[in-house]
This record gives C-alpha cells, structure tokens and sequence, in this order.
C-alpha cells in the first residue's frame, strides 16, 4: 500500500514539472493560438506554423472525401434514431395515423401550432365538414399527399422527416383551394372570385412539397367605369387577348379538380349544375329602372357565366358555376358576395332563377333564399 502511494506521488510530481514547462511554453504562443482558432473557426487553413512538427501537417480533404464524411454522418444519424427504438414511419403510415388520430398536422402558417383530425368538423354534414379524400402526388416527387376535402377546398397534407405537415390550405372565397393537370404536372390552384366582376387565379407548381419551382397569374376583370371596354385579361400582369384567355382556361379548367367537400359530397347536384345552364343558354330581356335589362347566361371554357346587366353600363350581378349554391324544383340559387371586407368577412346575398317555358324569373334576397322577394320576369331574346 505504502509503495503505491510513493509511486502515485512520484507521478504527481513529475506531471506538475510538465505542467509547468507546457504553461511555460504555451504563454509564448497564446497570440499565435487565438489567432489559429479565429481562422480555424471561419473554416480556413491556417498559414503553417514554423513550431509545429513539420512531419505531421494538418490533414486536408477532397471534395469528394467531404461528402462521403457527410453521407457517413447522415447514415451514423440514421443508425443512432434506430438504436434508440425510434421508428422512421413511411409517408402512408404517417397520413394513416393522422387519419385515425394518433398524431397531429404542423400548421403551415405556425410551425410552432399543431392541430388533430377531431379538430376539424370531420362528416358532420354541415357547410364547413370536411372529409378524407383521396391521395394524389400533389407536389409531383413520386409520394402521395393527402386531400381533406373541405370548405373552400380543405386542406392537403403531406408527409416528410416523421412528421405530417400541412401543404395547402383554403382561404375564403378569396383562396378557394384546387388542384389541376398542367403541361403534364399537378399544379396547386387558388382562385378569387370574391368580386363583382373580377376572378382571378394563382397557380404554384412544386417538384416537392418545400420546393415551389414555378408559379402563375392569371385573370379577368371587368370596368363597371368603362362598361364599353369589355373585359380584360391579363397573364402573369401582361395583357392578353380574349382568344388567348379563353385558350389557355379551356386547358386548366379542363383538368382542374375541385375538393370542396359540398361539391364531392353531392355528385348528383354538380351533375345537375352542368345540365340545366346548358338548356339556358341564351340572353333574356326585361325591364329595368334604366332601360331594357339583360339577363345572359353563357358557356365559358370553365363553367357557366350568368350576368344580370340592368344597362349597359351598370350591372346587378356577375356570377359563374361557383356561385350557384344548388339547382332544385326548378329554381337555381346563387349564393353571390355582396359585400367582403378587409379580413375576408363576406356578406351573402341570394338570387333566385326560376326557370320555366316563358322564361325566367328572378328572386332577391339579402340574407336568406327564403326571404328573397320578385324582382322581374326575363324572356328569351330571339
């Protein structure tokens, strides 16, 4: 015991004296060493120091000695989430899980903010249900994403790193969500028709879900100052022809997919919806205030178009297909924006075309269908 306590002294004393020599030495150089660190931190070599041993020079490393350290590293990562039990879930199993409540959707808009299926109104038949859609390869990277349909056109999830995010989401009329086929690839749609005469459409093409590779604007607004100037389209905030527009809708509304949860939910009336504007079509007169009115309902390369001009230069109301509401005994209801504030708030107002073999007549309402009062009767113009 006493030797080893000698021995252990012996030691302590010899590393006190290379203590003292290295403290020594290492004053000297406390310049050249804070110096090296600054340099070293920026990712540069340091200028090669005289005093180092000159046979063991820094090591350096290729290009391609970086990445295979990289992808080591990455796969050391991996290996660690595997010893710990950690299960890497695949895209299916994930959006699956969401589905049946065992994790929740990062918010798009907060990443901080995270929200279950239970929260949404999931197959309450209400206006705002929403509902499991289908799974599409919506950001075109070989994976599906999930479509909840829903108000406005829901929301679309998608699944990376672990963990369900949200992709795209509704906004108000002023955001109504859909997905169309474009020159060969999904594109993510949004569309305002939140105005009297104006829509406008945005359109965002993803080579995955955090990767937006292209985007494009285009639209149709009509001067209720220049009645006479007709409307104008623009493309991307160029000017186009009335031709050009129509061309370039035919093909995006011809492939376009429409997840608002009413529209999937009630096949028959969207069915319907197509059926009788078509057997409408036409321009009808009546009497206004002004002088003779104009009721005109048209095919578009996106739906139907029925505009209510009390003159030439003024006009009661600008709807399309997304406005009607239903087609029932009869009667068509458009549910139309009378008013839209600043945070998206809308006020509805409702008009009520009750066709027949005389012709049309019109309802107004300000709130509910059920209060709306005559307003006039439309014949056919020959």
């Amino acid at each position: 015991m006493k030797k080893n306590l000698k021995v252990f002294a012996y030691g302590m004393a010899v590393a006190a004296i290379l203590s003292m020599t290295a403290c020594s030495a290492n004053d000297e150089k406390d310049d050249h060493a804070f110096l090296e660190e600054e340099i070293t931190t920026a990712n540069i070599l340091p200028e090669e120091d005289e005093t180092q041993d000159t046979e063991s020079p820094r090591p350096s490393m290729t290009e391609n000695e970086i990445r295979e350290a990289d992808v080591n590293q990455q796969e050391s990562n991996v290996q660690d989430i595997e010893d710990t039990g950690i299960e890497i879930a695949t895209a299916d199993e994930l959006l699956d899980s969401f589905i049946n409540g065992s994790i929740s959707a990062v918010d798009s808009s907060d990443l901080t903010s995270t929200f279950y299926i239970t929260d949404l109104k999931v197959d309450s038949g209400e206006w705002d249900s929403y509902s499991v859609g289908e799974r599409i390869d919506l950001d075109n990277d070989g994976e599906d994403e999930l479509i909840i349909n829903g108000p406005y056109g829901g929301i679309y999830l998608d699944a990376r790193n672990n963990k369900v995010y949200e992709f795209a989401a509704a906004g108000g009329t002023a955001l109504t969500l859909s997905y169309t086929y474009y020159n060969g690839v999904v594109w993510i749609m949004y569309s305002n028709r939140s105005s009297a005469g104006f829509e406008f459409y945005h359109m965002e093409k993803f080579e995955g879900a955090d990767s937006l590779v292209a985007e494009m604007n285009f639209g149709e607004e009509f001067d209720i100052n220049n009645a006479e100037a007709g409307l104008k389209y623009t493309l991307n905030g160029a000017d186009i022809s009335n031709d050009e527009y129509t061309a370039l809708c035919s093909k995006i509304f011809a492939a376009q997919v429409d997840t608002n949860s009413q529209n999937i939910t009630n096949n028959d009336s969207s069915t319907k919806k197509d059926d009788v504007p078509e057997s409408l079509i036409g321009e009808y007169e009546y009497q206004s205030d002004y002088e003779t009115g104009k009721l005109i309902i048209e095919k578009t390369a996106y739906g139907y178009d029925i505009s209510d001009y009390e003159s030439e230069s003024s006009y009661r109301f600008l709807a399309d297909s997304s406005n009607i509401e239903t087609i029932e005994n009869d009667r068509i209801y458009i549910k139309y924006p009378e008013k839209v504030s600043a945070d998206d708030t809308v006020i509805f107002s409702y008009y009520i075309l009750e066709y027949n073999a005389d012709g049309i007549n019109v309802y107004y309402g300000k709130s509910e269908p059920e209060e709306a009062q005559f307003l006039y009767c439309a014949t056919k113009k020959n």
